[in-house]
């Protein structure tokens, strides 16, 4: 790719701006943003920047103690294998910044837009910091919660009182489906019986099914579902 066509192929709030200068506010975790980009594009590799540089802002920078506990960072995905990839590619970059040389740490934080290139001291301090990482967050014995939607939403059931799932008519005892094509099946049966004792509705759904068939009838029906 020719320096202008990279160039022209980052934009903040819809100005054309350098890689330098996208990948320092979005990887800069005190900031709120939306990343829009093709598959292969990086996103991942920015959304773990973001926690690396929120554990290393989180650093005591008098004793070198996280201020910033790992488990209160939460990155969410869709997959099970998404947030697997996250989480060893975090913890391979810990590991690698614990032996890493001062001029790789160096270039490491400045591509994720920690300090500028002619800021010496801050970013000395900086490395010895991001060293020292590894070492923090193990002795923290928690780690930085990189889950599903699915497992987070499950967590919080987990903590509910018990008088709120009551209350909202929710199980105590449950189970994540891999597979909801039971599921899926048992509703059908389920909202079929129903329609046949209730002639208002069966009239209804035979209506819609004269009008537009039953296969687009029923392909509008699993849209809702």
């Amino acid at each position: 790719m020719s320096d202008a066509a990279r160039q022209a192929a980052y934009e903040h709030n819809g100005r054309p701006v350098t890689a330098d200068h996208f990948y320092a506010i979005a990887c800069d975790p005190r900031r709120s943003v939306a990343v829009e980009a093709c598959a292969g594009a990086g996103k991942t590799w920015m959304l773990v920047s973001r926690i690396v540089r929120a554990l290393l802002d989180g650093v005591d920078p008098h004793d070198g103690h996280l201020r910033v506990s790992p488990h209160e960072i939460l990155a969410i995905t869709f997959t099970k294998r998404a947030a697997s990839e996250m989480r060893e590619r975090l913890y391979l970059w810990l590991e690698q910044f614990a032996d890493a040389p001062h001029d790789v740490l160096v270039a490491e934080l400045q591509a994720r837009g920690v300090y500028g290139p002619n800021e010496e001291d801050g970013l000395n301090a900086a490395s010895q910091r991001l060293r020292q990482l590894y070492k923090r967050v193990l002795e923290s014995g928690r780690q930085v919660q990189i889950r599903t939607f699915h497992s987070w939403f499950a967590a919080l059931l987990r903590a509910a009182p018990l008088a709120v799932l009551a209350q909202l008519d929710l199980p105590l005892n449950y189970e994540l489906l891999e597979d909801d094509g039971p599921a899926t099946a048992l509703v059908w049966r389920r909202f079929y019986q129903a329609l046949a004792a209730h002639q208002p509705h069966k009239a209804d759904f035979e209506a819609v099914v004269l009008e537009h068939g039953r296969f687009q009838t029923e392909k509008a029906l699993a849209v809702a579902l």
